[in-house]
């Protein structure tokens, strides 16, 4: 930026410590290429786009150094999640399983780890990109590859509406006379701000906030088992509350999966770490791997623990909105119902909140370089280091999702549903492009290991994304179906009409 304070077309961006080190993911919406854009950013008009990265961030001007180990890509995961996402969408979950979230929690997990395999495969390949989208390109061609992006902004910009959503939603629970639609701009205005001005969340901070959420998760366990064994006439360790055969329905497990899953989005974020791994070709499929099943583990504790307080879902009846708040009410009192309220508002309404906003704007800005998005998205503002167009374009979305959300009906969880439709469909697209590039383009297919890692786990994979891509519901599907449409129709207007040459990478 000059001393005017005009921006800059194309001019590199520094380090954005939000995007690369607050928490996204779980009811985030950003998934696994979000932060992609700072990391695999395409030539701009001859120059090369500064590549900020982890490093950058904990050593602003030092040279790029490939220093992370598996343990260091873990806990950044673990911070670019939400380890208690569960607890906004676990009444719609524990409705459609017929009282089992646990078990849609642990089908959830199946699904992401043959995607944990597939994103490992492709990082040996492709080991400086670490986004589905230029995977995708690189095996079927140009138009599938800007399908796959084009799902991908599905994805981003409806989940920062959708995180006000959930925010508000927690907060609304204690504060039941205000508006949630006035509490989702309450929230909307805070990260407008902070976006704005370009303020920045330290990597200190957001280790706080992680240890923050932990230390809730503890705390209801805790007061959860307490409950169970005080009050045995109405609460019980039950494997019931895990699996009950005689309450089991394929299609609403399904569904409820198509929710739980949400809580998963994020995880393959590890693979745009490549390039700073000390063993790039494996260390990042092994930290996915490790932090995929650690939150298999917290999200199924969490669950599992409030289904066992209240086997029945008696305390949320007609509410599954408020499902957990009113667990954690019934076995500790309020004060426990208010910090897992809070611990959620604030995890997804202001510490997810920024780094979706940071990171779909890169993303907007790498798409836009690269052809795919209108040339304003690539104006970088160096006094804040933020793609400045692309933040106040996806503030003014927010601002009408949030409106169309809640005047139209739609609740939370179809929103989430309409998020996860993205991330699944490119899940799908990610496994398929194993299966196309390791099986039959590169013919590898000796032994029995390129058998199960080429074949078998991405065909499953893609199966199950699928599957639960299927029961996401209607108004989700055809959302998605619409947007896809919608893309083709604009990518053939850029080609073919515009003449416009398509860069993804």
């Amino acid at each position: 930026m000059s001393a005017n304070g005009k921006t800059k077309t194309g001019a590199p961006p520094k380090a954005p410590v939000a995007v690369a080190t607050a928490a996204s993911g779980a009811a985030k919406g950003v998934s696994d290429d979000a932060t992609t854009a700072r990391l695999s950013m395409p030539e701009n008009n001859g120059k090369k786009v500064t590549k900020p990265t982890v490093a950058t961030q904990q050593n602003a001007g030092d040279d790029f150094k490939a220093t992370l180990t598996v343990k260091d890509m873990v806990v950044w995961g673990l911070i670019t999640m939400v380890p208690i996402s569960p607890m906004a969408v676990y009444g719609g979950v524990f409705a459609d399983s017929g009282g089992m979230p646990t078990l849609a929690f642990l089908i959830g997990f199946v699904a992401v780890l043959f995607s944990v395999f597939s994103f490992g495969i492709m990082i040996q390949h492709f080991p400086s990109s670490g986004s589905i989208f230029t995977y995708v390109s690189h095996v079927f061609g140009k138009l599938p590859g800007f399908i796959a992006g084009w799902l991908m902004l599905l994805q981003y910009l409806v989940s920062p509406a959708m995180v006000y959503l959930i925010a508000a939603i927690a907060i609304h629970s204690m504060l039941p006379d205000v508006p949630i639609l006035a509490l989702c701009f309450g929230f909307l205005i805070i990260v407008a701000i902070v976006s704005l001005i370009g303020m920045k969340t330290a990597m200190v901070v957001n280790k706080v906030a992680l240890v923050a959420q932990l230390a809730i998760l503890a705390l209801f366990v805790a007061c959860g088992v307490v409950f169970v064994v005080q009050h045995p006439e109405s609460a019980n360790f039950s494997p019931t509350n895990l699996f009950n055969p005689a309450k089991f329905e394929f299609g609403g497990t399904m569904s409820a999966v198509s929710l739980a899953v949400m809580s998963y989005v994020g995880f393959g974020a590890i693979a745009t770490l490549t390039q700073e791994a000390k063993d790039p070709k494996h260390g990042p499929s092994r930290a996915m791997m490790v932090m995929a099943i650690l939150l298999c583990v917290l999200y199924a504790l969490q669950c599992f623990i409030a289904t066992c307080i209240d086997p029945s879902g008696a305390a949320f009846a007609g509410n599954t909105d408020n499902a957990f708040y009113a667990v954690a009410k019934m076995a500790a009192g309020p004060w426990l119902m208010i910090v897992c309220a809070v611990g959620v508002a604030l995890a997804q309404g202001v510490f997810t909140a920024i780094a979706q906003q940071n990171s779909i704007a890169f993303v907007m800005f790498t798409m836009a370089n690269g052809g795919c998005l209108p040339k304003f998205m690539a104006k970088m503002n160096k006094r804040t280091n933020s793609p400045l167009n692309a933040v106040i374009f996806i503030i003014a979305l927010s601002v009408v999702l949030t409106l169309l959300f809640h005047f139209s009906g739609i609740d939370m969880n179809t929103v989430v549903k309409i998020s996860n439709f993205g991330a699944l469909s490119t899940y799908v697209m990610l496994n398929v492009s194993v299966i196309v590039f390791c099986w039959f383009q590169l013919k590898q297919r000796s032994g029995a290991k390129a058998v199960f890692m080429h074949l078998v786990f991405p065909a499953l994979g893609a199966l199950v994304c699928f599957a639960i891509l299927m029961s996401v519901g209607t108004v989700a599907l055809v959302t998605g179906v619409v947007f896809i449409l919608i893309g083709i129709a604009y990518y053939l207007v850029l080609t073919r009409v515009l003449h416009r040459q398509i860069n993804l990478g």
